[in-house]
């Protein structure tokens, strides 16, 4: 599916991470020393960030304070609230509620979540565009933010040592802009990335979730065939040559995949930016969350960039976005008190 929304703009973007930073050299006493140097090695992660007891909807919160804090944007200005997330708050309500609740904005704003991972960031901003560019709202927050690690089997190296928690805002408004859009969707590849949940029985048990699934190998596949065409077929639908790329703003998977992605696409590591050494793979928090960590230098935020998310659907999104006159800010730590 192919879409182009006009009217809009990306007016800020900025994330929240949780302050504890888990090294992966305190994890060598579970998988051996040799193993976590070496899955460090190749993913290019020597630290993850760990939630603890705080919340998507405490770490939403905190990116969406720091973006107002950091702009001139006035919460009341908000109409709707779009949180991407696979870790609600709660099963019901919905994450964006509250979050909208605890950012003060007013009680008629449209909110929801959107139950989607790594592709999440693209489908998020779509949902915000769409809500903007029909003219409903003028201003919409679009958060990203999943405490994964609360789902992560605590004997699975591949998993324990990849995945962090973070959370991101996006601030979409009503603008001269025009963001493009592509998607693609296999719910059969489900049964490589997945968290069951099992709802119980009549006699009383708890409804649970399982632990994260993921097939490293069967992602993996997907993702190196799957990615480039995807981009491939975006850039000739707009007439966009590779090279005319400013930056490839990729899901922030490991280092591997990036460095082979862009070999598969034919553009220099360069324009293929990885920022997963300190944080891990984030989920859908990953791409705008790239950019904040690259807030200072700001050598990622330019027209044109295009961003692709990837993962559990198994699904892709690909979007092209205006960002050089994006305000992006600096990620905050938050502790579990909650404070920052």
């Amino acid at each position: 599916m192919n879409a182009s929304l006009r009217g809009v703009a990306i007016h800020a973007v900025a994330a929240a991470l949780p302050a504890r930073a888990l090294p992966l050299s305190e994890l060598e006493h579970l998988f051996g020393a040799l193993e976590v140097k070496r899955i460090a090695r190749s993913t290019g992660i020597n630290a993850v960030r760990v939630a603890g007891a705080l919340t998507t909807g405490d770490l939403c919160v905190a990116a969406g304070e720091s973006l107002f804090a950091q702009t001139d944007v006035d919460r009341a200005s908000i109409d709707g609230v779009v949180v991407v997330t696979q870790t609600p708050d709660f099963a019901m309500p919905a994450t964006s509620a509250l979050v909208a609740h605890r950012l003060g904005m007013r009680h008629n704003v449209v909110t929801f979540d959107v139950n989607c991972g790594c592709s999440g960031y693209i489908y998020g901003l779509y949902q915000g565009a769409m809500l903007v560019s029909a003219g409903g709202c003028g201003r919409v927050l679009v958060c990203t933010g999943d405490v994964i690690t609360k789902l992560l089997n605590p004997d699975d190296r591949h998993v324990r040592l990849v995945f962090g928690d973070a959370a991101t805002a996006t601030l979409v408004e009503r603008g001269s802009d025009t963001l493009d859009f592509a998607f693609w969707t296999d719910g059969a590849g489900s049964r490589f990335l997945n968290t069951p949940m099992h709802y119980g029985d009549a006699l009383g048990e708890s409804v649970r979730w399982g632990h994260l699934h993921m097939d490293g190998a069967g992602v993996m596949n997907f993702a190196l065939e799957r990615v480039p065409r995807a981009i491939g077929e975006f850039l000739r639908r707009h007439g966009v040559r590779m090279a005319e790329v400013p930056v490839f703003l990729l899901h922030q998977a490991n280092q591997f995949m990036l460095e082979y992605l862009a070999k598969r696409l034919g553009v220099t590591r360069s324009k293929v930016p990885v920022n997963v050494g300190q944080v891990g793979n984030t989920g859908p928090s990953s791409i705008p969350l790239c950019l904040a960590l690259d807030a200072t230098e700001r050598a990622l935020a330019h027209d044109g960039a295009v961003a692709c998310g990837f993962g559990v659907g198994l699904s892709v999104g690909v979007a092209r976005l205006p960002l050089a006159n994006s305000i992006v800010v600096p990620p905050v730590d938050v502790l579990e008190s909650g404070s920052r």
